[in-house]
């Protein structure tokens, strides 16, 4: 069985009384044992989003998987959506 390399980008609900703590929610996702790389990008208008690459086995139901494990951290993470996929 083969490995995939998958792109995220993470945005988060924006609460109205303050900002997410980007940083918390990264060094979370970093944690992940299928993670490679975590950055914090800017989105529109101050806000931010946190983009995942990660190596996950080829199956099915492996990528959702891993996308619930990243919405699972914190209760902030909005919408988790790939951006690139390619196998390695």
């Amino acid at each position: 069985m083969g490995h995939v390399v998958v792109k995220y980008k993470v945005t988060m609900d924006q609460p109205e009384d303050e900002a997410p703590d980007y940083d918390a929610i990264a060094n979370k996702i970093d944690n992940l044992p299928e993670v490679q790389t975590v950055e914090i990008k800017p989105l529109a208008f101050g806000m931010m989003f946190v983009e995942v690459q990660a190596v996950l086995g080829e199956g099915d139901g492996i990528v959702d998987s891993f996308e619930e494990k990243i919405r699972s951290i914190d209760s902030l993470i909005g919408q988790v959506e790939t951006l690139e996929m390619g196998r390695l």
